[in-house]
């Protein structure tokens, strides 16, 4: 009976514990997020941008000014140093910071508010900047804010502030230094990296470490940069293959239009890098796409292969004129067969397929030949001519001695033998060096059906 007694009283005692342990006990939660400061914008971003308005000159802020912006872009991924970007409804702005790793108090969706009294408002060649201005060997310069100043001048507040770009066409965006999209967050639509980029990396991975810019072209052809700095945490990232939507900080250098990326995720370039055709347009090249003069020809899709002599077509760049070319002029092979093969054309379901190009040729010399073929049976190899190939006679250019001939129309090439098939179209160029070099040039594909 006395152990019962005693078990029930230790028993009392624990239970009586819990108790008054469990009614001390304290949830301790998260502390609130920061909220926005006591302080109202009396000026918009763009109302502070129009105050700037000689390129080069410092303008020192002497009122009483305050903006407040969302961050837009920081120094996160490494493509941006020292220096953020904000933007409210009226436009965008790159504030200058002399500190580092500024995406750990000014995330991406922060509000801030910016005191501007005390502060320079300038451009780097039409990009407009906040910052302080310094002089520089007895030159005058802008600077980041100092890293002991910039809680004076920048108050942070609010987090998680929705960051939405503003969709623009290209033909939005100019160079003129009020531009209320310049430092802004855009979203240009259907883009994609030029044909010649696309075995390229963002930036440059050498010991170099040089900016590095990617063309980058809409489906209408309208072609702009990005941006992206070797110190970029992706600058060896291969570019994206595909095409879509690109978000980016919208910056110019004096007449030439930047796009900085924040990091591949805003490259959304994920549907089929191919435009769409428009309706009973089955293949379209117009070699708008191509680099440098000279370099060799990269179209997305095609084969290019230098069968025999190892010569291969090359891009034809002419002022406005873009096309492809080739010839055996120059490159001392006694043999030379070259092949620009089309990617497959299904002629399925297909009313009357035809094909069409313009060509020219130039510097005649000898008796090369240059022909248009169809394939239903090749494999995508680097050996065209174990396939099968169709010859369809086409209107050929003829070679001046000199110079170029004009372009002219191939005529009107009918495909209907080969409704309901897949075919290739391949462009072959038989010559020799130094006698049959004489050079064609091809623009203007095109195979269309009813």
């Amino acid at each position: 009976m006395k152990k019962f007694l005693k078990l029930s009283l230790v028993l009392t005692i624990l239970a009586t514990f819990a108790v008054l342990f469990n009614s001390c006990k304290k949830e301790f939660d998260a502390p609130p997020a920061p909220g926005d400061p006591a302080i109202v914008a009396n000026t918009t971003i763009a109302g502070l941008k129009a105050m700037h308005t000689t390129g080069g000159a410092y303008d020192i802020i002497n009122d009483d000014i305050i903006i407040s912006g969302i961050v837009t872009a920081n120094d996160k991924s490494g493509n941006l140093y020292k220096q953020l970007y904000i933007q409210d409804s009226t436009g965008g702005l790159q504030i200058m910071l002399d500190a580092a790793s500024l995406f750990g108090s000014y995330p991406v969706g922060r509000r801030l508010f910016i005191l501007c009294k005390g502060l320079c408002l300038s451009d780097y060649n039409r990009t407009m900047e906040l910052g302080v201005k310094a002089n520089i060997n007895g030159l005058p310069s802008m600077e980041g804010i100092p890293s002991g100043l910039i809680g004076k001048y920048v108050i942070g507040g609010s987090l998680n502030n929705p960051v939405v770009p503003l969709v623009v066409n290209l033909n939005d965006l100019t160079t003129n230094m009020q531009d209320k999209y310049i430092g802004a967050l855009i979203q240009l639509e259907n883009y994609r990296f030029t044909a010649n980029m696309l075995n390229r990396t963002y930036s440059d991975t050498s010991a170099y470490k040089s900016t590095t810019n990617l063309d980058i072209q809409n489906c209408s052809s309208q072609s702009t940069i990005i941006r992206t700095s070797a110190y970029a945490n992706f600058a060896g990232v291969p570019v994206a293959q595909g095409r879509g939507n690109l978000v980016a900080i919208y910056t110019v250098f004096n007449t030439t239009k930047q796009m900085i990326i924040r990091d591949t995720n805003d490259v959304q370039f994920t549907e089929p890098w191919v435009c769409g055709l428009p309706p009973g347009v089955l293949l379209q090249e117009d070699f708008e796409s191509i680099g440098a003069n000279n370099a060799p020809l990269v179209l997305a899709g095609w084969k290019n292969i230098g069968e025999t002599g190892n010569v291969l077509f090359q891009n034809a760049v002419f002022g406005p004129v873009k096309c492809g070319k080739i010839s055996a002029f120059n490159t001392s092979q006694s043999n030379v067969v070259s092949w620009l093969i089309s990617p497959a054309v299904n002629l399925t379901g297909a009313t009357a397929p035809k094909l069409t190009f313009m060509n020219a040729a130039g510097y005649a010399n000898g008796n090369p030949t240059f022909k248009v073929l169809v394939s239903t049976n090749y494999a995508g190899g680097n050996n065209p001519s174990a396939s099968t190939w169709t010859e369809i006679p086409a209107t050929l250019a003829t070679a001046p001695a000199s110079g170029y001939s004009q372009f002219v129309s191939s005529g009107v090439l009918n495909l209907s033998p080969y409704i309901g098939q897949n075919v290739y179209i391949a462009f072959k160029y038989q010559g020799s060096d130094p006698t049959n070099n004489t050079t064609y040039e091809i623009d203007d594909v095109k195979v269309t059906a009813q």
